[in-house]
């Protein structure tokens, strides 16, 4: 159990970290690269995108309780967005996001638990 929570952990880090990298103008652009709110965007996308694929493994009764979960999660990342106004406040709006992540994992974890369904080692 506790090799698939360091696993699950280490491919948001990963996924984090690769959408960082997409996401940094390159240098022989002149630096144009996306904006605060397309950035924002692309990594509020991630995140709900991973907690839906975690959803996956729950059971179809539990529908509802996922459905407020990502709801949940979007209004907070919405928040962790809502002072984004220069480049280096993107890593403190990441953080934030990366600490919704991980309470929306929790929680689904908590109604896989709840619900008896398999535990899942994948996203």
């Amino acid at each position: 159990m506790f090799r698939k929570s360091i696993l699950s952990v280490a491919v948001i880090f990963v996924a984090i970290w690769a959408t960082t990298q997409a996401q940094e103008p390159d240098a022989s652009s002149g630096g144009a690269g996306l904006t605060l709110e397309e950035q924002a965007a692309q990594y509020k996308s991630t995140v709900l995108l991973v907690l839906a694929n975690r959803a996956t493994s729950l059971p179809a009764e539990s529908a509802l309780a996922v459905a407020a979960v990502l709801e949940e999660a979007s209004q907070q990342l919405d928040a962790c967005g809502a002072g984004l106004a220069t480049h280096q406040q993107i890593w403190q709006y990441k953080m934030c996001g990366s600490a919704v992540l991980q309470q929306g994992l929790a929680t689904l974890s908590a109604l896989q638990a709840a619900s008896g369904a398999a535990p899942s080692g994948t996203f």
